[in-house]
């Protein structure tokens, strides 16, 4: 009994300690330049993937992300109380201007940016970190 309750223990506090937050070992983490603030993006969408590790080894010129804005805090972003879908997530190599912003634009104009843009497409992104955990 005592090596179980051990062995919960450990795990309790592993998981309220992981830096990666839930739901990463299922894709990669990308972090994004935009201006002079950082981006970080969860996506779990298998072609993206494959076009960010593309973007990331320069062999693409996809390199704007893009995806549905949801409010809330994520662990890998904490700067910003919104995210982006990490399912959602897709790179282009142009999009509409409606949805470029900087990430401070639309922290500090969410509600309506969910309400009338709904997605966030920053067109100066450059990609500066990548992880992967799947």
């Amino acid at each position: 009994m005592a090596k179980l309750v051990i062995v919960l223990i450990i795990f309790v506090i592993g998981s309220c300690s992981s830096p990666t937050g839930p739901g990463l070992e299922n894709g990669v983490l990308a972090t994004f330049s935009v201006q002079s603030e950082r981006h970080s993006i969860s996506i779990t969408n298998p072609q993206t993937i494959e076009q960010v590790i593309a973007l990331w080894n320069g062999q693409s010129t996809v390199n704007i992300p893009g995806g549905r804005v949801h409010k809330g805090h994520v662990a890998y972003n904490k700067t910003w109380s919104w995210h982006i879908d990490s399912g959602d997530v897709t790179m282009a190599e142009a999009t509409i201007e409606l949805c470029d912003g900087l990430p401070s634009y639309v922290e500090a104009h969410l509600d309506d940016w969910i309400q009338t843009v709904g997605y966030c497409c920053p067109w100066s992104a450059k990609l500066v970190a990548l992880k992967d955990y799947r």
